[in-house]
């Protein structure tokens, strides 16, 4: 009797973990949805009425962009949140999580440059007004509080770091084009960071394209150091060594447990609880699921 109830706490634990993830990342999804917006709205109207330009040329400057890039990514993870909600599972289709960790990173790089450049440079530009404190501070501080809760299992690499830096690394080549090469006299952008200001372009150009794969890489190793710290939290139920049987039986009594879940048209396996299981079992992966769909079947029957 103390097994079982060990072992149903230890179901229940993992599936109201993935649960409250995603009520985490869809919390954060819609606050960045309607805070971006509203933070892009308020610059255009800014930039008509109060420097007298195009709205247009709100979105030259990286933060717009970027933000926008976050506003895509969120409006693809928050349906998938929702089904989290539902299913207690809360995995991302591949291109969905490549799309979230390029606006993870580009919202990482552009918040670091804020802090490290832009706040001494132009501190008005960096922190002045609501609409800068949300694009520049609370809505990347929330992309990547919900990218880290995202379930994507990815190790990343190096070469995942250098993807990561794409959309940074192309408005740096447009930036260069447009403020060096063409010039705002010619008809090019204004130097929007006054970068020509403070140091040489020969100078400024290498450090900008190792300041984006630094950040670049430390969003990826926090996402691999999370990774690693999910799977750790979601064995702390069992012991270090399980039993062969005792995996089958988690697996059924998960299985079990997840056959609440109304839509029996749409059954859910979560390959990862039971890839981790299978690994401190020892066990064949195949084996887990096929007591899983046991247990999920077999309540399905009794309750019909």
């Amino acid at each position: 009797m103390e097994e079982r109830i060990i072992n149903k706490k230890s179901r229940d634990y993992l599936t109201n973990f993935f649960r409250r993830r995603s009520i985490i990342a869809l919390c954060c999804g819609i606050c960045v949805l309607i805070l971006s917006f509203y933070g892009m709205i308020a610059g255009v109207i800014r930039t008509i009425t109060v420097k007298g330009r195009d709205g247009f040329s709100a979105f030259l400057y990286f933060t717009r962009l970027s933000n926008l890039l976050a506003m895509v990514s969120v409006s693809f993870l928050i349906p998938y949140a929702v089904e989290g909600i539902k299913k207690r599972r809360f995995v991302l289709p591949k291109w969905v999580a490549i799309l979230h960790y390029l606006s993870a990173t580009s919202i990482a790089i552009m918040m670091a440059f804020v802090f490290a450049f832009l706040s001494w440079t132009s501190p008005d530009n960096a922190f002045g007004g609501i609409q800068n404190i949300f694009l520049h501070i609370v809505c990347p501080i929330l992309i990547l509080i919900s990218y880290f809760q995202i379930e994507n299992q990815y190790q990343f690499s190096l070469k995942d770091c250098l993807i990561g830096c794409i959309p940074f690394y192309l408005y740096l080549v447009v930036y260069i084009i447009e403020v060096l090469f063409i010039g705002e006299a010619n008809g090019g952008w204004r130097d929007l960071y006054h970068v020509q200001e403070y140091v040489s372009p020969v100078i400024i150009i290498p450090l900008l394209l190792l300041f984006g794969f630094v950040i670049s890489c430390l969003v990826a190793w926090s996402s691999n150091y999370f990774v690693k710290k999910h799977k750790e939290k979601m064995f702390l139920c069992w012991n270090k060594d399980v039993d062969p049987t005792e995996a089958k039986i988690e697996a059924y009594g998960l299985g079990s447990m997840m056959s609440k879940i109304k839509d029996e048209n749409n059954i859910v396996i979560p390959l990862d609880i039971l890839g981790y299981l299978s690994e401190k079992a020892h066990l064949n992966t195949d084996d887990l699921i096929k007591s899983y769909m046991a247990g999920f079947l077999n309540e399905k029957k009794d309750k019909s």
